[in-house]
């Protein structure tokens, strides 16, 4: 999925946004973010809301949108 694809969508139907790669929020291992929203722009102010610090630790472009059932297993690890 492609940053400018959802960048202007709007709807009224809340979407999983998901970051899960190496290069988010990176101490030791790789970490994750979900945000559960109805576009891309509400996703990252939502983020930035939570924690000002993580918008510049994950790349903003590289997310799955989830629309239907899917689990997420993430493992700790040091």
């Amino acid at each position: 999925m492609t940053m400018t694809s959802y960048k202007s969508k709007s709807s009224k139907q809340l979407k999983l946004f998901v970051w899960d790669s190496d290069d988010v929020l990176r101490d030791y291992t790789p970490g994750m973010i979900c945000v559960l929203a109805h576009n891309l722009e509400e996703a990252v102010k939502l983020i930035r809301e939570r924690d000002g610090v993580a918008i510049g630790n994950f790349p903003v472009d590289k997310f799955k949108v989830i629309e239907k059932p899917e689990a997420f297993i993430c493992w700790g690890g040091s």
